[in-house]
Formats: structure tokens, sequence, C-alpha cells
């Protein structure tokens, strides 16, 4: 009788210590394990994109949040149209400022202004007013203009690349100094007029994310102003100077 207790207690020791066994289900299937999740590309485990070099630039604060721009420009412009039935000649005398907000999605809404000078001087010849008075005198004929347009941009990288091409469009209006010397005499008008600028253009930093460089761009601008020779003052200027980027 006692060793049969024994027995039946080292039979039951030696079952509690055995490493348990899975199972078969009823009808003699086995429990498939669960199956392993792979993480998505470019992020880990808890779905947060992975750090990397790619992910670093492309998280740069200038892709993240509207960011400014400003760009000071020098240019010479070419008449068109019936402006050169006034001023025929090249004017090396303007400059442009354009401030800029860059957002994320690589488009800008900005300002832009600046100072555009015409001169031209014709010899003495005699000259026949509407009035029927003739006088002999040197012309010498100028047109100023001080555009005040708002700018929407379009960019072809993304706001932190190094060289960032462009098209834009221009629209507002512009006062006009439309003055004509004849001599000591002048024919004055003064207006504000609106005006349209599409332009193409390139900004050029160097590296990325670097705050200042280089812009080039070719504007044709087209004033509807309308006085004597003058209908709609047309110009194509092409301009270079630099151009400075910040958050």
């Amino acid at each position: 009788m006692n060793k049969s207790i024994l027995l039946a207690a080292l039979l039951g020791l030696a079952t509690l210590s055995a490493p348990a066994q899975d199972l078969p289900e009823r009808g003699g299937a086995t429990t498939t394990p669960p199956a392993v999740t792979k993480p998505t590309p470019g992020r880990d485990a808890y779905g947060q994109p992975t750090v990397n070099a790619y992910n670093l630039i492309r998280e740069s604060t200038y892709n993240r949040y509207v960011t400014f721009n400003a760009a000071l420009r020098y240019g010479v412009s070419l008449p068109m149209g019936t402006q050169r039935d006034y001023i025929s000649q090249l004017s090396p005398a303007n400059a442009l400022l354009t401030m800029e907000w860059q957002f994320p999605q690589n488009f800008s809404l900005g300002l832009q202004t600046g100072h555009q000078y015409s001169q031209q001087q014709l010899p003495r010849q005699l000259t026949t007013f509407s009035s029927g008075e003739t006088i002999s005198a040197v012309q010498t004929r100028t047109l100023t203009l001080t555009p005040v347009m708002a700018t929407a941009a379009y960019y072809f990288s993304d706001p932190a690349a190094p060289i960032r091409p462009y098209v834009q469009l221009a629209g507002g209006g512009a006062f006009v100094n439309y003055t004509n010397f004849y001599g000591t005499l002048a024919d004055t008008d003064k207006k504000f007029a609106g005006a349209i600028a599409p332009t193409i253009g390139v900004k050029v930093f160097g590296k990325r994310e670097k705050g200042l460089g280089g812009e080039i761009q070719a504007q044709y601008q087209n004033v509807f102003y309308k006085y004597n020779e003058i209908n709609g003052a047309r110009n194509l200027m092409l301009s270079a100077g630099l151009t400075y980027r910040w958050y």
C-alpha cells in the first residue's frame, strides 16, 4: 500500500515538471501561430517615419512651414508695341523689389514694386500741336513706371532646394508719369493704370537650405495706359540680382 502511494506521488511530480505541449484541437487540427505584421517601408513599428538622411532632408523647416523670401533685382527693358513709337531705345535704369510668402506646397504669394525709367532725346525739329501752334525744339521724351502688383508663383522644386526655377504671374497697377520736354516746355500726363506681368525665372542658392542666393528673371509687362503715341505701355524686362530666404 505504501509503495503504491509513493509511486503515485512520483508520477504526479513528473507530470507537473514536464514542459507543456500544444494539444491538437478536436478534429486533429493544430493551432497556427499568429502572423507577424511587417512594418510599412519608411516607418517604424509604431508607424512613425524612420530617421535617415532622406527624411531629415524632407523635414526641412522650409518644407514644413510658411517661410519668407525677398529679392532685389536690377534690369534692362526693351520697349514693345506702341511704346516704341514714343521711346524706341533700350532702358538701362530699372529696379524691382519682390517680397514672397513661400508655402510648403511649392507655390508662393507676394508683392512687387519698383522703379522703371526710360528716356530718349530727338534732334531739333518743328512740332505742330493740336492747337495749331508750331515750335522748333529738341524733344526729350521720358516715361516713368512705378508698379505695385500682387504675385503668385509656382516653383518646380521644393522650398529648400538649391536651384528653384519658377513661373509667376503678377497683377495690379502702375503709376505712370509721361513727360515730353520741348525745350523748356513740357507735355505731362500722370495717372495710375492697371497692369499684368507674366514671368519666368530661377533662384540659385548654391546648396540646400542656404539663405542667400542669386536670381535671374524675364518679365513681360503690360500697363494699360493710353496717351498720345502710347496705347498700352509694354516692355520686356530682363533682370538679375540677389535673393534671400528665411524662416
